[in-house]
């Protein structure tokens, strides 16, 4: 489908939704609904991310599955969605079969032509924001300490480097 295509943040479902989550989404609904009105195609999008620290965590401290969390929390977000009259094309969750069968088709024909690999990556991690930060970050106190662990996890890295010319900018 040619047209604009809409997408909200997929939230993480750590938690109910809250005014912030509704005040994106109002405003993808709006923009795909204008769009529409002015004769031209338009998708919207939206969802929710059922992986991450922050989803872990909420289910152990409720003492159920990740998966039973988001199970039982996500119909609190599409009960807002319906309440506040959004209208979303797709409501995706990462945990719905189309969306890891896709994920993991992609990635493995990355894979196979040699695009991603694997590695250990190391750093300050902030689990609030769900980010690494770099040491300079930490340093300049950026962040609060307390809330910073030190990680070593294996990842998947794209060789970018390989397309450096192609992206740099005229």
């Amino acid at each position: 489908m040619s047209g604009l295509y809409v997408t909200t943040p997929i939230y993480y479902v750590n938690g109910l939704p809250h005014i912030g989550h509704a005040y994106t989404t109002i405003a993808a609904d709006a923009l795909t609904r204008w769009t529409r009105a002015t004769g031209r195609p338009a998708y919207f999008l939206t969802g929710t991310d059922e992986h991450g620290q922050k989803v872990l965590d909420a289910a152990k401290a409720r003492g159920v599955s990740p998966q039973q969390h988001c199970d039982e929390l996500v119909v609190s977000w599409k009960a807002m969605w319906d309440a506040l009259g959004v209208k979303a094309d797709r409501f995706i969750r990462t945990t719905d079969a189309d969306h890891t069968d896709v994920v993991r088709a992609s990635l493995q024909k990355l894979y196979d032509a040699g695009e991603i690999y694997s590695a250990d990556y190391e750093g300050w991690y902030y689990v609030p924001d769900e980010i690494f930060v770099t040491d300079k970050d930490v340093d300049d106190g950026k962040y609060d300490k307390s809330k910073l662990v030190r990680l070593t996890e294996k990842n998947w890295f794209f060789r970018m480097g390989k397309y450096k010319q192609a992206l740099r900018l005229p």
